[in-house]
């Protein structure tokens, strides 16, 4: 597991990567962290490293966002109005699941153990203490659990903040 400090540049630049790498190996991403924190930032510059050429958006009200992506389409959930990971079955979660290609879910944690065993688990934190400001520095840390590829290092995309192996 890594965790490094990244400013909202280095963010996006990480994303993009995020993306192209879960594109192309069919990554199941889970996001973490508080409100504000950059979850959908982060899945708005993976998918535009998937190839999505459109405007991402967070599917709060809608759960559930399909993208058509360079390599196939690509899923986005938003999990927050979720109260209970019994209703995963009615936003379609078994396809969200079983899809061959990238798919991105925010708030990942309300799924509970619904989550997929191969995965990338990704959390966002606030790293200077600031709650919700737009140039915010953000600590990731990030993980592969399962069968996965390895998720790509957050540490190059730092400019110079804090790396560190956990």
């Amino acid at each position: 597991m890594r965790s490094t400090v990244l400013d909202e540049a280095g963010l996006v630049r990480w994303g993009r990567e995020v993306g192209a790498v879960a594109s192309r190996e069919g990554i199941f991403v889970a996001l973490t962290g508080p409100l504000g924190a950059g979850k959908t930032r982060l899945t708005q510059a993976a998918c535009a490293g998937a190839g999505v050429g459109e405007a991402v958006t967070s599917p709060t009200y809608t759960l559930v966002h399909w993208y058509a992506g360079g390599r196939g389409p690509v899923g986005h959930a938003d999990l927050y109005r979720l109260r209970d990971p019994s209703e995963l079955l009615a936003l379609g979660w078994e396809e969200l699941e079983a899809h061959p290609g990238a798919v991105f879910v925010e708030w990942a944690e309300r799924a509970g153990d619904e989550l997929p065993m191969d995965r990338w688990e990704v959390r966002l934190e606030f790293a200077d203490g600031a709650d919700g400001a737009a140039d915010a520095l953000r600590r990731v840390t990030a993980r592969g659990l399962g069968r996965v590829a390895p998720v790509p290092d957050p540490g190059p995309y730092a400019d110079g903040a804090e790396t560190s192996a956990c």
